[in-house]
């Protein structure tokens, strides 16, 4: 007889969120230096491909966290626009058109191998989705300091 699904106590979505977000906050810092290392060598193959490394890193664990958010606060979401629909559908994210068009960068960042590719995915995430990344980061802090 198989085993049930694990379903996640209100404690363990806690706890799970918390831990996702700790990496989360990494993962940001690591994009933003990764980006200012770029202000400084802006013709650096290798410093663009870590921007792009380090965004997709970085978002991957975004919508992640926010699918242990959700879980906490009793919302069931599983695959990435869904969970990006219901955190905008309850005011955890702000534009949920720009969440959905990184989703769908997310998937095109793969093939970046040439460099025009990989110049325009650093400037849209410079551009367009650091916004997106640096409010998720200030509401997610804003609710951990709201929970005990």
């Amino acid at each position: 007889m198989a085993d049930a699904p694990h379903t996640p106590t209100a404690e363990t979505s806690d706890i799970r969120w918390k831990q996702r977000f700790d990496n989360l906050q990494r993962a940001y810092r690591r994009l933003c230096s990764m980006l200012e290392l770029l202000q400084q060598d802006p013709e650096s193959e290798v410093v663009r491909m870590a921007v792009i490394k380090a965004y997709e890193f970085t978002f991957e664990l975004s919508w992640k966290t926010l699918k242990d958010y959700l879980a906490y606060n009793g919302i069931d979401a599983r695959l990435p626009r869904e969970v990006i629909k219901q955190a905008f559908a309850t005011g955890l994210l702000v534009d949920g058109e720009l969440w959905i068009a990184m989703l769908e960068e997310r998937n095109l960042m793969a093939h970046t191998d040439d460099d025009g590719r990989a110049k325009a995915a650093v400037e849209k995430i410079e551009q367009r989705y650091m916004s997106g990344l640096s409010q998720l980061q200030e509401l997610l802090t804003a609710k951990l300091e709201e929970t005990p």
